[in-house]
């Protein structure tokens, strides 16, 4: 019985520096997906860029390699070819 008190006790008190941690990794995703956006408003790229990791995960979940290829495409073809994506986000919408 002792060793299940002493280990909820232990759990308790580490339950803080996890959520630390936890927050700490966040707030760096964060951080840097600010930065991100502020260089790609500066460069002035085309805001289909923000929906390419979006729509990559979605074919991740399902296949690995293909969401893999997906992303590498997407990501190509905006850095190569923005004026073309611009006009085809804008005919979907």
């Amino acid at each position: 019985m002792t060793v299940v008190a002493n280990f909820f006790n232990r759990l308790a008190k580490a339950i803080p520096a996890l959520v630390a941690k936890v927050g700490t990794i966040l707030l760096l995703i964060f951080t840097v997906g600010m930065l991100a956006g502020y260089a790609m408003s500066v460069v002035g790229a085309t805001p289909f860029l923000f929906a390419i990791p979006i729509v990559a995960m979605f074919v991740m979940w399902y296949r690995l390699d293909e969401g893999v290829f997906l992303l590498l495409l997407l990501s190509l073809l905006v850095v190569f070819f923005p004026d073309l994506v611009n006009s085809l986000f804008s005919a979907i919408l």
